[in-house]
């Protein structure tokens, strides 16, 4: 009986590991931008972008230019708070389609993190300069993230029939 009970929580411990490992990535770099006259090279980790921080634009001269940014602290925390509730909670409808949505709309948000950049940087005047002279691509931690979130929604989504699998 009591290893009945158990496999009722592999699936769950497995969404939160995914969770966990997806909101880790908030400290790796997240946005990276290349120089297009120049080719320098620098990157905003997730937790920069999320909370906000400072550029250092030459070596020693730093500008307080990014702001607190809700959609890209909800791109790391969505992961996470559906891994939290697959632990919590046995299988239901209700269950499924929140931790499943959870982690799709984290994993959405995510691989959107350079749309969202620009509500990071401040002014018009920041932003402008920095879109005008740099281009901008994704960088390694919400690609891995956003991959971790869809497998983390396809756990919850078969959640139970994992759970039988197993057993």
């Amino acid at each position: 009986m009591a290893k009945k009970n158990l496999k009722l929580y592999i699936p769950g411990a497995i969404a939160f590991v995914l969770g966990i490992v997806a909101f880790c990535m908030m400290f790796v770099n997240a946005v990276t931008y290349s120089g297009k006259l120049l080719g320098s090279e620098f990157s905003f980790t997730g937790m920069k972008l999320a909370f906000g921080g400072e550029i250092e634009v030459v070596s020693g001269f730093t500008v307080e230019a990014l702001e607190f940014n809700i959609m890209t602290t909800l791109a790391f925390f969505l992961p996470l708070i559906g891994g939290v509730l697959a632990v919590l909670f046995k299988n239901g409808l209700i269950t499924k389609i929140v931790t499943t949505a959870c982690f799709v709309v984290g994993a959405v948000f995510l691989f959107s993190t350079t749309g969202f950049t620009s509500i990071s940087l401040g002014g018009s005047d920041t932003k402008d300069a920095i879109l005008a002279l740099f281009d901008e691509k994704l960088a390694v931690g919400p690609i891995v993230a956003g991959i971790l979130s869809i497998i983390g929604a396809v756990v919850c989504f078969f959640k139970g029939t994992i759970a039988k699998m197993i057993g």
